[in-house]
């Protein structure tokens, strides 16, 4: 049955029942399977309803059953259909399959794959349950779908007699026997005292993982003879079994004994056994043409208004059509009863159709043009895709052709200005069987022009004159035709970058476009002067050089009347980013740590009044990397193409790794080292850079600054204070000055040797030059030798061996960390300047 057919069918049945077609969607989603999306109203309720026609008459088309590994593990409808989508074998689309248990992952019913049993499974005693009629989907030999009864007969082996079991892992009637394995739902039988039970323990699994007609062996370990209350426990993890008989069908295992062999194999009819695979789930919806359900219609499972799923076949077993209602979306689909649901699979042209899990287990995915792998095309009620046991597929197994469908679009956005140039790009490419395709573009051809607004030269179109038209764009067998426009004006012109720093004598290239009526154009290079204003640099084919000196400027690009201005800075110093005075705009976050940010004043600041404390703790985080951030909210704009970060650290000296995390211009995360890992080795304050890649594309953004350690011997806890944050944009040389000399600092002799008078005792461990240094202007720290004296309240200080060096000007510091003899920090840091005779 053609899609048409089906479709123009499905409307009239549906009419039937007071439906109302509202929309439909419809796809190939490779050769041979189509997919259909449909909002309909049934008596009265929305429906949503999603198809998958699979056309099994078709090359390259195929059902297949997908299950997991291990094979009870549970997974997502679209996990298991990506996972089983290999080379040649594309998964195009999905449903989940039978019932399930949530408690072990196993299906609720039989299961067969190429000839292999995955579970027995259990049938229902109950007409109201879904499974009282044994019922099965499975693709027989020559590639056809097959829906109906089967019957699992268990055959049980003891001294040399064969006997055959009327059904398995049900309730036991009145002359019945009946096989019992762990796939029943309870711990016993649950059988009267009427009957002969047989207790066979096995060392590996009846239940799965086994051949049709494969014996598995085992040893009588009880009988529970007639008359006994106690119903017999059927053996656990599918290690055994119960042979459970009566009356008539006692003599099948009245011989038994204790310590006797038995074995256990399985068969199914004989139009079954040469299936591909074997899914059993219920109720049977459609038989023969007609709605023909094997369940109470009345039953409340039966009359449930909810999600269901269905496979179905046609006649011929060509046409196979997996379908789902969606429900729990309001306005939208309220789901079915299982009665619409088995007239609507007859209005859409099944002959045999067959009920699987619904509800929250209601899920389809299929493979989107130009995708690889399926994604969700329903609404699971549950809002997510529930993991299930088993799946069914719609698979293709075409070849890789050469392309046969492209989309195409221009190697650069915008119109063309007359003049200009522009490639273009295939971004998709589909063969005749809509398998993804890798695009050479080096292969595409710029094919013709319509409407002669421009012309083809060396594989690129050029505009001619302004208008609108299309570029065709071919490749291997396939060619689409391309919007272009083509426009002799422009409201705007744009510069990038739109702000221009670096440094003294460094180059830069330029991009420089425009646009109009709002959108961008593409201009011929050649067309755009641009000039720089005196002494900032010069423009030559579009890269500016910056003067020798530094200064402010601007560049200033002209396309017939229309101009514009960019402003340039060239300098070698740094630009000020953050100057930490407060710290409104930022915030504190940790990664396996604790952490928190304020504003210190205590401690002297670098600069001005205040400077930013960032404290962390890591001491409950033994494992992994532990980290404390300082944020800035929406991060800190970069302007240009900056080298490098500068800033700051007053540091505890606790040996961490001080890094920062930038964004670059296509969102990505560009992580910069201000310190090699356990590089924060000083107290005290220093300047610290980090080197930004020059291959970061520009604008960037610098989002935060963190301390971090994955040594579980180092997770302690502390401080770092930040202060005066800069960025350079130039490639020289550059000290960063630590203080500027004093006109009223103290002159001391070359040698000199500082001793240091605290005001009470101190502890002794703290008179290192870790905690007591002398630096000089640029924050060098001198080699001076720090040691102790005979009184708790001096330390002393010695100047470097060659002395300091006369005319320079130093600093010596005493660290906020020095503690007295009760463990107490000094409050600030202590600072004398000298300078040398």
């Amino acid at each position: 049955m053609n899609l048409k057919r089906t479709l123009l069918s499905g409307v009239a049945a549906i009419a039937l029942l007071s439906t109302t077609l509202l929309q439909a969607e419809a796809a190939s989603v490779s050769q041979g399977v189509y997919h259909a999306k449909q909002s309909t109203t049934v008596n009265g309720y929305p429906q949503t309803l999603n198809q998958l026609n699979v056309n099994l008459t078709k090359p390259y088309t195929t059902v297949d059953v997908g299950i997991n590994t291990p094979f009870n593990k549970l997974a997502t409808v679209n996990s298991l259909a990506t996972a089983h989508t290999q080379v040649n074998h594309h998964v195009v689309g999905a449903i989940n399959a039978s019932l399930f248990h949530f408690s072990n992952g196993y299906p609720s019913y039989l299961l067969t794959k190429d000839g292999q049993i995955q579970h027995i499974g259990a049938v229902s005693t109950n007409y109201n349950d879904f499974m009282h009629t044994p019922a099965a989907f499975g693709m027989t030999a020559d590639n056809r779908g097959k829906i109906g009864t089967y019957t699992l007969s268990p055959t049980v082996e003891h001294n040399g007699k064969s006997v055959t079991m009327n059904s398995l892992n049900r309730e036991r009637k009145e002359n019945e026997s009946i096989l019992f394995t762990s796939s029943w739902p309870y711990e016993t039988t649950r059988t009267n005292a009427t009957g002969l039970e047989v207790v066979v323990e096995t060392t590996k699994s009846v239940e799965g993982g086994i051949a049709l007609g494969e014996k598995v062996t085992g040893t009588v370990t009880g009988i529970r003879p007639f008359g006994e209350q106690k119903a017999s426990t059927v053996p656990p993890k599918s290690k055994g079994f119960v042979l459970s008989v009566h009356g008539t069908e006692a003599g099948k295992i009245r011989d038994m004994k204790k310590g006797d062999t038995v074995s256990i194999s399985y068969n199914v009819d004989p139009s079954w056994r040469d299936s591909k695979f074997m899914l059993a789930s219920g109720p049977l919806l459609v038989q023969n043409g007609k709605v023909d359900m094997t369940i109470d219609p009345k039953s409340p499972k039966a009359t449930a208004r909810t999600a269901r799923t269905a496979v179905a076949t046609d006649k011929t077993g060509q046409q196979v059509y997996f379908v789902t209602a969606d429900s729990g979306l309001k306005g939208k689909s309220s789901g079915m009863t299982l009665a619409e649901f088995a007239q609507h699979l007859v209005s859409i042209g099944a002959y045999n159709a067959l009920n699987l899990d619904g509800g929250g287990s209601t899920t389809m995915v299929t493979r989107k043009p130009g995708n690889v792998y399926p994604t969700l095309a329903n609404n699971p009620s549950g809002a997510i895709d529930r993991s299930v046991s088993a799946i069914l597929e719609a698979v293709s197994t075409a070849p890789y052709d050469k392309a046969a469908t492209i989309s195409a679009s221009q190697a650069q956005e915008g119109q063309v200005g007359i003049g200009a140039s522009v490639g273009f790009k295939v971004d998709s490419a589909l063969d005749q069987y809509l398998n993804v395709r890798t695009v050479n573009q080096n292969d595409v051809k710029l094919l013709g022009v319509s409407s002669g607004i421009g012309k083809i030269e060396n594989n690129k179109f050029v505009g001619v004159k302004a208008g609108s038209g299309t570029v065709t764009v071919g490749y291997e067998n396939a060619t689409v035709n391309v919007p272009v426009t083509v426009t002799d004006a422009i409201d705007d012109i744009v510069f990038s970058p739109s702000v221009i720093t670096l440094g003294t004598g460094e180059s830069t290239q330029l991009n420089v476009s425009g646009t109009s009526k709002n959108s961008k154009v593409i201009f011929n290079p050649d067309a755009i002067d641009v000039t720089a204003s005196a002494g900032i640099g010069t423009v030559a084919d579009k890269t500016f050089t910056a003067s020798a000196k530094e200064g402010t400027g601007t560049l200033t690009a002209t396309y017939g009347r229309t101009s514009k201005k960019a402003t340039v800075t060239v300098t070698d110093k740094p630009i000020r980013l953050e100057s930490f005075e407060t710290t409104a705009g930022m915030s504190a976050t940790g990664i396996r740590a604790a952490a928190s940010l304020s504003s210190e004043k205590s401690i002297q600041a670098h600069e001005g009044k205040a400077s930013a404390r960032l404290a962390y703790d890591y001491t409950a985080n033994k494992e992994g990397v532990s980290a404390a951030y300082l944020n800035w909210t929406g991060g800190l704009p970069l302007a240009a193409s900056p080298k490098e970060l500068g800033v700051w650290v007053y540091g505890d000296g606790k040996s961490h790794w001080l890094r920062g995390s930038l964004r670059d211009a296509n969102g990505k995360e560009v992580v910069v080292d201000f310190t090699k890992e356990n590089g924060q080795d000083w107290t005290g304050w220093k300047y610290v850079t980090a080197s930004i890649p020059s291959s970061a594309p520009a604008p960037l953004t610098l989002d935060k600054i963190y301390v971090a350690e994955r040594s579980s011997a180092k997770k302690d806890k502390g401080f770092l204070l930040f202060d005066q944050l800069q960025v350079r944009y130039s490639g020289k040389t550059y000290q960063e000055r630590s203080f500027q000399p004093s006109s009223t600092a103290r002159t001391e002799n070359p040698n000199k040797t500082f001793t240091v008078k605290f005001t009470q005792p101190m502890d002794e461990r703290y008179f290192t030059n870790g905690y007591v240094y002398v630096e000089d202007e640029f924050g060098e720290r001198q080699a001076v030798t720090v040691s102790k004296t005979s009184d708790a309240r001096k330390v002393s200080v010695k100047a470097p061996a060659a002395g300091y060096a006369p005319g320079k000007n130093y600093r010596l510091i005493v660290t906020h960390f020095a503690k007295n003899a009760k463990g107490v920090s000094m409050v600030k840091d202590s600072v004398t300047e000298f300078n040398l005779r």
